[in-house]
């Protein structure tokens, strides 16, 4: 009288494809959207569309709220390939590429943050792969931390290319597109306080101890200078007392939002991403 029983596997079909349309006219919702915040803004001038401060809130957030088996570093990249094709939908952009170690990890990097939807071209040096940024301010360019000689020569004018970004943005044991380098790009339309300055300076004695005892980092040396990152809330000032002598002249190279360090708790019962210093480093 009452039938067969209903078929498990299609009704958990049938919510998996009505997911799917959610999610695909969410989309579509999204695009319309992005068509009138071109109208609003005029975000397709040079500089206009990209917003690092925003995209690190974004994923800070997505951080914060993930849960489930999933893994984070996949709903992070397809998070990216959102925001970077919606970028170049109101401001079309390349990413410029400077020459890595290993060749096979800076195309993972560029392609897990940027997609495929971006044009890239990969460049012989740091310096060409900036020139590409000063040019039109349309595109960006990505330069591995590991890289040699002073190729932040071309980054202190106030008007100029500055990094404003360091990736992989969410740090996690094990992640796949690990390899650190910074997002260089041109002015930006509006710009936003940040977390961590990037300068550089004179080498000399003691000034890496200094740099380490503000919660600083050496990234690099290249004739006679010194590239670092430092903490916004640490003063220059602050700096030279810890050095014990004048500073002279500091270059400002860049700023960016803190990468967000992912402890993930391994225990069987368990599946949660725990995020350090979120709060900490949230704008």
């Amino acid at each position: 009288m009452n039938g067969a029983p209903p078929d498990q596997l299609r009704i958990i079909r049938q919510r998996i494809d009505a997911l799917d349309e959610t999610v695909h006219r969410s989309l579509i919702e999204r695009a319309g959207i992005i068509a009138e915040l071109i109208r609003v803004k005029g975000t397709s001038a040079p500089g206009a569309a990209f917003r690092p401060d925003r995209e690190a809130d974004m994923m800070r957030r997505l951080v914060l709220r993930h849960e489930s088996d999933l893994p984070l570093v996949t709903v992070e990249h397809i998070w990216r390939e959102i925001i970077s094709t919606f970028t170049a939908m109101q401001a079309p952009y390349g990413v410029a590429t400077a020459p890595a170690a290993d060749p096979l990890a800076m195309r993972d990097l560029v392609r897990f943050y940027f997609g495929f939807f971006v044009s890239v071209h990969a460049c012989d040096s740091a310096a060409d792969a900036i020139a590409l940024v000063e040019g039109e301010g349309r595109d960006l360019a990505l330069v591995p931390l590991e890289t040699e000689g002073r190729w932040w020569r071309s980054l202190t004018a106030p008007d100029g290319p500055g990094v404003f970004a360091r990736l992989p943005f969410i740090e996690e044991e094990g992640r796949p597109a690990s390899l650190p380098a910074y997002v260089v790009g041109p002015p930006l339309k509006d710009a936003a306080p940040a977390d961590v300055q990037l300068l550089a300076t004179a080498a000399r004695d003691g000034l890496h101890a200094a740099i380490s005892s503000l919660g600083g980092r050496v990234i690099g040396e290249a004739e006679g200078e010194t590239l670092f990152e430092l903490q916004v809330s640490a003063t220059l000032d602050d700096l030279a007392r810890e050095l014990g002598a004048p500073l002279g002249d500091v270059l400002a190279i860049g700023q960016f939002a803190q990468p967000i360090r992912v402890v993930v708790d391994r225990t069987p019962e368990l599946s949660s991403a725990t995020p350090d210093s979120v709060a900490s480093a949230s704008s």
